[in-house]
């Protein structure tokens, strides 16, 4: 049989501690900030990976980005962190920046189908927190600077639609070669 790598996906420490322990991998959810990442889902990574004797270079980390590069991008993303924010296993990526009461309250509109309400309380703080916020021509500088040393593979939270931003796509891919 091929040895086919199995990953773990997760937002709280159990996870990252379980992937650490026995996984090939981890795949941080798009709802996350490098804070989120060096002080809650590292330490549990570490754990794992100590508990099983093995080392940082025997697990890759994948992360998926949030990226707003025009104003479009901005609701959609806004909408999509008020969405993962208003789930309560979710709660604390939230609690780890001092949203926890946002986050309540997201959960609380959420319970109530309220979904057109819950991008209001997503701040403009809070979208730079979790999401990398430039023009299309500083997005991979803007990426490598915030995920630099801190994950082995990096996807971004948007569609691929044949197409549609062709021309972004070839320079986006142009630089990363």
């Amino acid at each position: 049989f091929p040895e086919i790598p199995i990953y773990i996906a997760g937002v709280n420490p159990g996870l990252a501690r379980l992937a650490g322990e026995a996984a090939d991998g981890f795949l941080v959810h798009p709802f996350h900030s490098p804070e989120y990442l060096k002080q809650v889902l590292f330490p549990g990574i570490q754990e794992g990976l100590q508990r099983s004797g093995r080392s940082r270079g025997d697990l890759k980390i994948a992360c998926t980005a949030f990226c707003v590069t025009n104003p479009g991008e901005r609701e959609f993303v806004r909408q999509q962190i008020a969405f993962y924010a208003s789930t309560p296993s979710y709660i604390n990526v939230m609690a780890s920046h001092g949203w926890q009461e946002i986050a309540e309250q997201l959960s609380h509109l959420a319970s109530r189908k309220q979904w057109q309400a819950m991008p209001a309380l997503i701040s403009n703080e809070m979208l730079a927190t979790f999401a990398v916020e430039c023009t299309p021509q500083e997005l991979p500088s803007a990426l490598s600077e915030r995920y630099a040393g801190l994950v082995d593979r990096l996807g971004l939270y948007w569609p691929f639609i044949p197409g549609e931003r062709d021309e972004f796509w070839r320079s986006f891919l142009k630089t990363q070669a």
